[in-house]
């Protein structure tokens, strides 16, 4: 993702650029506005507009009128910068039908400084520094709710309808949203380029008003739901270079967000978030139990060596005394949904929940597989699907809303399928018309936010890597140029993705990181032998590990990611895996020594590694697919 300057726009200007203009707003009284499908989705409502290069501009214009119809909720991150200011952070939350939102405002580094909610009734503004607030009435006193949305070309006037939100929620974000109200303005729209914001396809346009002969302003459109995702302003009188602008740096659409969310009423000063998506979607279940232990817990299965059957048990202990910092209870047994009868998998966390997921087969031929949801809390398993096929280990989406899983029938056959957490929604991902039929099978990599990265299966061919979103299967490249024979792992806040490229010529291996729009390439770490494999980024994203496997040893290396302070933290004659601790300042590594298969824990600022051992498991024992969850 290309990320710009930001600068910031003010709506009032914009609606004044072509001459004085009265401005109203539609009200909903008379019950006479179309009743449009506000139902929430995690992902727009629209299917992908017919915006392209070779759009007039009436079918631009139409299309920014239509816009406001295209969402019901929204959330965005901006930064915005004028006048040779500082860059500002803004976080916004919008309800349409209810005419609510919440908005935050402060430097890019700091502390909000001033905070705006609305809940359609009362509207809030504080001063986050002060303490001081202002409360009044708001838009329900003229417009009923639940309030419609109308396309202002229905309503034939020469008054701009703006939509009742534009001036209340912020001066530099309100007109983004909505385009409806400046695209009113007499002038003319110009395609000049295809871009992509956000992992958002967008038709960059120039809009110039019927006076002047240059641009007064040019904007980035989402081709999907018609609003402005970026935005430069010229002079009033037309021109070429930027006096501001503003750029949405995150746009989810269609969040559940709870009214409550919104309301005026609140008990402690608001402030940034550092993943605002948690606050719309459903709260995260409880922590195991009070009490726990404040480095976390530890995961693992376990088996004996006893034959024919090995018997396994899934297992939790607090991570203070696997690290030797605590003394040890005896190990936690937790029930699974099936007897462990066959080759494990591991069961793969949620970033944003106490909840995990896990593939295991239910029959004794192995032929019936099944994805189960655990929750931590109450140490019980859900049935989420089940096939008549192999399914490979789940991936979670970054909202933890989502779960993708790979399944094979083993007769050659494949497809890529997600699932939402609750079980609803199933869906076949790879039966998509717009996936190229030449690139089957594809394999899924990773998230990238809610949106699944998808490659040709041929490792060695050339292709697209594409990206596709859950929940309307939407596909888009996600480079310019096709760019497909690597595994791609994304840091947490999806800002990079981590690869290993293969020199033919020389047989290194060379480490790297990606921006998600191909503009920014970076080398981390080269070898001249041996395979890297297993890329594993730190939950803070600070920090990239591998793991460095030659005829003789296997080695786990980690890098901070701007390339800096390579080291070797651990060193074995086998195979080895390993997970970072929540807090990124330790390893555990799963390898085989001469008395079995165990676990370490690796202090990454000291290189100590010590053996875990804990009451009630063997040392001969095996410890596999250890996990590790605060």
């Amino acid at each position: 993702m290309r990320r710009l300057l930001l600068l910031t726009l003010i709506a009032s200007l914009l609606l004044t650029a072509c001459g004085t203009f009265e401005v109203t707003i539609i009200n909903n009284n008379g019950g006479d506005s179309p009743a449009v499908d506000v139902t929430a989705t995690d992902s727009p409502a629209a299917v992908v507009a017919p915006l392209s290069m070779l759009s007039t501009s009436d079918e631009i214009r139409q299309r920014l009128f239509e816009s406001p119809l295209n969402w019901r909720t929204i959330f965005i991150e901006a930064q915005v910068t004028e006048n040779g200011a500082s860059a500002r952070r803004v976080q916004v939350w919008v309800d349409q039908s209810a005419l609510s939102f919440r908005a935050l405002r402060g430097p890019v580094d700091g502390k909000a400084e001033t905070y705006r909610a609305a809940d359609g009734m009362s509207l809030l503004e504080m001063d986050l520094k002060t303490g001081a607030s202002n409360l009044s009435p708001f838009l329900s006193e003229t417009i009923s709710l639940p309030y419609f949305p109308v396309a202002p070309s229905r309503y034939p006037t020469d008054m701009i309808q703006s939509q009742p939100l534009t001036a209340f929620i912020d001066s530099h974000l309100g007109t983004m949203l909505f385009p409806s109200d400046i695209a009113q303005n007499q002038g003319t729209f110009k395609a000049v380029a295809m871009e992509v914001v956000d992992y958002k396809l967008t038709l960059v346009v120039e809009w110039t008003y019927i006076q002047n002969e240059l641009p007064s302003y040019r904007a980035w459109v989402d081709i999907a739901t018609g609003i402005f995702l970026r935005f430069q302003q010229f002079e009033k009188s037309g021109g070429t270079t930027a006096l501001s602008e503003t750029v949405f740096t995150h746009v989810v659409y269609d969040l559940p967000i709870p009214a409550s969310f919104f309301s005026p009423n609140v008990t402690a000063l608001p402030d940034f978030v550092s993943d605002p998506l948690l606050i719309a979607v459903e709260a995260p279940t409880p922590a195991a139990a009070e009490g726990e232990d404040p480095l976390g817990l530890v995961y693992a299965f376990v088996a004996g060596d006893g034959s024919p059957v090995r018997a396994m048990r899934f297992v939790r202990i607090p991570a203070s005394c696997a690290l030797g910092e605590a003394d040890c209870p005896e190990a936690e047994e937790i029930a699974t949904p099936v007897p462990l009868t066959s080759s494990l998998q591991n069961v793969v966390w949620s970033a944003k929940r106490n909840e995990a997921a896990w593939t295991y087969p239910i029959n004794q031929d192995q032929r019936i597989w099944t994805l189960f949801l655990f929750n931590a809390a109450e140490k019980t398993w859900k049935e989420l699907a089940q096939m008549d096929r192999y399914m490979d280990p789940p991936m979670w989406s970054r909202s933890g809303e989502w779960i993708s899983f790979r399944a094979q029938d083993g007769n050659g056959n494949e497809a890529i399928y997600a699932v939402r957490r609750d079980g609803s929604g199933l869906k076949n991902l790879t039966d998509n018309k717009d996936l190229p039929a030449e690139g089957r099978p594809y394999i899924a990599d990773a998230w990238l936010g809610e949106n699944i990265i998808l490659r040709p299966g041929n490792l060695g061919g050339t292709g697209t890597v594409y990206l596709m979103r859950a929940e309307d299967g939407f596909v888009k490249p996600l480079f310019e140029t096709a760019l497909n024979k690597f595994v791609f792992v994304p840091s947490p806040d999806a800002s990079f993705l981590a690869y290993v490229e293969y020199a033919d010529n020389n047989q290194k291996q060379l480490v790297k990181i990606i921006t998600p729009d191909g503009k920014t390439l970076q080398d981390l770490a080269t070898f001249v032998s041996g395979s890297v494999m297993g890329l594993t980024w730190s939950p803070d994203g600070k920090q990239l590990g591998f793991v460095l496997t030659t005829d003789s040893a296997a080695s786990v290396y980690v890098i901070d990611r701007d390339g800096r302070n390579l080291r070797e933290v651990y060193k074995t004659a086998t195979d080895a895996h390993f997970v970072f601790s929540p807090n990124g300042n330790y390893l555990l590594v799963e390898t085989i020594d001469g008395t079995g298969q165990h676990v370490y824990a690796v202090n990454l600022s000291t290189l100590d590694a010590r053996l875990v051992q804990i009451p009630g498991i063997a040392l001969n024992e095996a410890w596999m697919f250890p996990s590790w969850m605060k």
